[in-house]
């Protein structure tokens, strides 16, 4: 089944979830304090660490947010994003 590594960012929290169609595997949230970049890729890595897994298990990467594009964190996490499914493909 396909794996996916969702972030979702609200106005002032954080969550990377990982999941298996319905099922979720992980998740992880936080306070957003404009850190999104610093905390992003050490949380990822010790998610798919505890579950024994890798990024390349991951099938795809998805974004979903409430908050406007044109704000800071919106563009970071879409970057964060686009970069991954890049990467991957």
């Amino acid at each position: 089944m396909k794996k996916t590594l969702q972030l979702l960012v609200k106005e002032k929290e954080v969550t990377i979830a990982i999941f298996d169609g319905d099922n979720y595997f992980d998740e992880e949230s936080w306070i957003d304090e404009n850190n999104l970049l610093e905390k992003f890729f050490p949380i990822m890595d010790g998610m798919l660490k505890k579950n024994n897994m890798s990024i390349d298990n991951i099938d795809s990467f998805e974004l979903v947010t409430n908050i406007p594009a044109g704000y800071t964190t919106a563009r970071i996490a879409e970057t964060i994003i686009k970069t991954l499914n890049f990467a991957h493909t």
